[in-house]
């Protein structure tokens, strides 16, 4: 059952091109109605709605030592209605009060058909809502910025000229749910070859979405994506009891550029046996000098130090700002503008308007954002100063524009955001030219080793107060021979945004992160699709430690596949 109906789902007929868009004509006739007699008493009516409608296809598997264990097919839309009163110099957002479970957007799932009055009556109702909570939030809003006595307030939306881009629908594209299900599962027997992991999954997400925005300047999208995800996680236990864990996702822009099951077969067999051998590995030790980071690793080292402190530049007021540190993040950056941030001889810039680099997709590409304003190219880092952030309509002390970066899920707020990060460099080495380098920098300080990190935990892992995630694979590379050992259980210390300068030579080659990059908030997190095009680093000095987890014992009895 789940099966047909995914496979209607993703092979319905095109409609013909001429056809009105019910969707798009719903949202704008109620939207128009709203503007012109939405009112409550003598109370302001709205200066400004948006409406963002949502279609989505997904198709979800999981499995885990060979067998399926859980599969899920749905079609769902999903509107969100954001309603202004006051003016764009201060409105009702931007205010989350005591209350962060509530912060977020008026949203609702409404019907799927083409029904246009099914869609009116659900775009009035939610508009309503919408309204009654901005007049309510005003007020309170209001009333904290009389009691803060606050000298400092920029303006709530910044002015744009308003964009239509109406995208073509593509192609139907045939999900096929059997075929996925036994690859899935094949996948998830690779860790079947590996006694030392305790438990593995390997999960597929497929999603074709149809995102719809219609604003009272006269802004309007219709705009098609698809994502493919596929992520493997396993953990194992080393002799000690210590408990290792780590994860691989791989992301795709559409079914076409997905790898063939032989080398998604490989690079699940090559996670595995890198866990295994993890697992087998002697413990870390306190180490403080050279760090290269290679691929992956560097792309969310500049993604944790970096990108994230470019991004979220505006955070909501709060009546506790001591509690706001735990649920919103910030970009710490923007007071640096002019300011050296990284070694001079790197150059940063966003370009979502960038597709592939090097023959490969790149996810972060967009044409319009949440928002509806067209991004370009924006210059970040400049000779190693920072020369731009992020910017959504929400004007700062910086920049009272956008510059097409506010982005967002469904549930949340559209806040500044990346796109296609690229990281350029002026001084460059071959990746053995690299590895060499770092060695002779650990001889020169007496280090019998120095250390490689080829991946890191995400960024959602890591604890509130860390500036970077834990690593996951760390080499111990020796001075003597060039020699390479893994280690386990290390964890970075002492970690400032300094790392960012010190980085003293990078590779002459880039890396291309396909990921998606958490939202501010902590209780109405979304994920948008983001891309970090990266050459491998070598950081002058760095920090690690032992991990403090305690070790576990070991299961009295063996792994019961293993132990026959």
């Amino acid at each position: 059952m789940l099966k047909i109906l995914i496979l209607l789902a993703f092979c319905a007929p095109v409609p013909a091109r001429a056809a009105e868009d019910q969707p798009l004509k719903a949202m704008s006739d109620e939207l128009a109605r709203s503007m012109a007699r939405l009112k409550m008493d003598e109370l302001a009516g709205p200066y400004y709605i948006a409406y963002y409608l949502v279609d989505s296809t997904n198709a979800y598997l999981a499995a885990s030592f060979g067998a399926v264990i859980s599969t899920s097919a749905n079609a769902a839309r999903n509107l969100a209605a954001d309603v202004r009163i006051g003016g764009p110099n201060f409105d009702n957002t931007g205010y989350a009060g005591d209350d962060y479970q509530s912060y977020r957007p008026f949203y609702a799932s409404v019907p799927e058909e083409e029904n246009y009055d099914a869609l009116r009556f659900s775009l009035w109702s939610l508009t309503d809502q919408a309204y009654k909570g901005a007049l309510e939030t005003y007020s309170r809003k209001k009333a904290y910025l009389e009691k803060k006595n606050l000298k400092e307030v920029y303006d709530d939306l910044s002015a744009e000229k308003p964009e239509i881009m109406i995208e073509e629908r593509p192609g139907p594209e045939t999900f096929d749910f059997r075929k996925w299900r036994e690859a899935v599962k094949k996948l998830s027997a690779v860790f079947k070859k590996y006694p030392r992991i305790r438990n593995s999954d390997v999960a597929l997400n497929y999603a074709s979405r149809t995102s719809r925005f219609v604003n009272s300047e006269g802004s309007r999208y219709r705009i098609y994506r698809q994502k493919v995800s596929l992520n493997l996680s396993a953990a194992a236990q080393t002799g000690e009891g210590l408990k290792v864990n780590d994860s691989r996702e791989f992301n795709w822009r559409t079914l076409k550029a997905v790898p063939d099951f032989e080398a998604l077969a490989a690079e699940t067999d090559k996670f595995a046996g890198e866990l295994s051998c993890l697992a087998a590995s002697s413990t870390a030790e306190l180490y403080l000098g050279p760090v290269l980071f290679d691929d992956q690793a560097a792309a969310e080292f500049f993604n944790q130090l970096l990108v994230e402190n470019l991004s979220f530049v505006k955070a909501p007021w709060a009546d506790n700002d001591e509690y706001r540190k735990y649920y919103v993040d910030s970009g710490a950056f923007p007071d640096k503008l002019n300011m050296r941030v990284t070694a001079p001889f790197l150059t940063i810039y966003d370009d979502p308007l960038q597709t592939e680099f090097a023959g490969v997709d790149l996810i972060g590409s967009y044409n319009a954002d949440t928002e509806g304003v067209k991004p370009g190219k924006l210059e970040l880092v400049k000779n190693g100063k920072l020369a731009g952030f992020y910017m959504s309509r929400a004007p700062v002390k910086q920049f009272k524009t956008s510059n097409g970066h506010g982005r967002g899920h469904i549930n949340e707020f559209p806040s500044a955001r990346p796109g296609n990060v690229f990281i350029m460099s002026e001084k460059t080495a071959t990746k053995a030219g690299l590895k060499k380098k770092m060695l002779d920098m650990a001889g020169e300080l007496g280090l019998d080793y120095a250390v490689t990190v080829r991946r890191m935990a995400r960024e959602d892992s890591k604890r509130p107060e860390e500036l970077l995630s834990r690593p996951a694979l760390v080499y111990k590379v020796y001075v003597h021979d060039g020699s390479e050992e893994l280690m386990n259980g290390t964890e970075f210390t002492g970690v400032s945004f300094r790392a960012l300068r010190d980085i003293v030579l990078t590779s002459d080659d880039h890396y291309v992160y396909n990921f998606y990059q958490s939202g501010p908030l902590y209780y109405s997190r979304g994920y948008v699709p983001a891309a970090i095009i990266t050459p491998s680093i070598l950081v002058q000095e760095m920090e690690l430690q032992k991990t403090e987890q305690k070790p576990d014992r070991q299961p009295y009895l063996p792994h019961p596949y293993f132990g026959k």
